[in-house]
């Protein structure tokens, strides 16, 4: 008869990461979160099919390889914005429900520069605590893309991408944040602003340039004016696609790291997962060799929407 191994137990640590964030009731009431078979969470599947698709053979013309993000851990490569990020308890630790695979594409374009580049398809959580009807999904797919280079491919990309979806190139505008920021006579961009830029001037607006008051994340590339090179693209009155160029410097990702939002975002990330694990990690991502490289992430159902709305998806409902 066999001999019974010693079965090790895991010490358990106390676990971080009490999310402190509760979501409009009247939300989760009227769009039926609490009610699985119900829910406004639920996508078409035939139109969520077709859309998908083209972006998968965009990319896979392209050179791009799919990667599986989803099953990774990570805390700085899941959280885009720590305040409305959700939690869970795994392997004896707290982590962040995924809002984005963008460093985990990183990781691979970083780790491996040979293929063209590298996509994703993330179901990212974001929980808002009053999310705006008819743009805030509490979760969503969103599919998301990172490539060599710098604006100019990203924007190329961008382009051909939109007109590989069926939007007309002869509508393409773009402008500085800046610029429309002085048109609208504001100094930050709202939603309403995004409306208005598709009913007064084109369904598909390339909004370039964002200086540092819009806490752009801390690993963006900027130049010499502190202005980022990123690029909102707004599609039907939504910002549908978010860019941006990577750093290349590591002293200035991890000031930055430190910096944003005068220190809260750093703050907060600690408070949720600690410091050690979160320090570990950002020393772990800045041990590689960095060169330029670009991506985005675009939220699928919004993507889905505005191409209802310009006539552009075959499936029917």
């Amino acid at each position: 008869m066999e001999e019974f191994q010693e079965v090790k137990t895991i010490e358990r640590k106390p676990l971080l990461g009490k999310s402190d964030l509760s979501i409009s009731s009247t939300h989760c009431e009227s769009n039926n979160i609490n009610k699985p078979y119900e829910s406004s969470l639920i996508i078409d599947t035939a139109v969520y099919d077709e859309v998908v698709q083209k972006l998968r053979s965009f990319f896979i013309s392209r050179g791009f390889l799919e990667v599986s993000t989803q099953n990774r851990l990570s805390i700085l490569a899941a959280c885009e914005d720590p305040f409305n990020v959700g939690v869970f308890n795994y392997a004896g630790s707290c982590w962040p429900l995924p809002q984005t695979g963008q460093m985990w594409l990183e990781y691979e374009i970083l780790k491996n520069p040979k293929p063209e580049g590298y996509f994703c398809l993330t179901t990212s959580y974001r929980m808002e605590k009053n999310p705006k009807e008819g743009r805030h999904d509490l979760i969503f797919p969103l599919f998301e893309f990172e490539m060599k280079g710098g604006m100019d491919a990203l924007i190329e990309l961008e382009k051909d991408l939109l007109i590989h979806l069926g939007y007309n190139s002869d509508f393409f505008m773009e402008e500085s944040y800046e610029n429309i920021a002085k048109l609208y006579k504001v100094k930050e961009l709202e939603h309403e602003h995004e409306e208005r830029l598709y009913n007064e001037s084109s369904p598909t607006f390339f909004i370039k340039d964002f200086p540092e008051f819009t806490s752009p994340f801390w690993n963006m590339k900027r130049n010499t004016n502190d202005i980022s090179n990123k690029i909102d693209v707004i599609l039907s009155g939504q910002e549908t696609i978010g860019s941006a160029e990577r750093e290349t410097n590591k002293k200035i990702m991890r000031e930055r790291f430190e910096s944003i939002m005068d220190g809260a975002y750093k703050d907060k990330i600690y408070e949720l997962f600690g410091k050690e694990r979160t320090d570990a990690e950002l020393e772990d991502y800045l041990a590689f060799d960095f060169f330029p490289r670009c991506g985005g992430g675009i939220g699928m159902t919004r993507l889905i929407r505005s191409m209802k709305k310009e006539g552009l998806i075959k499936s029917k409902n």
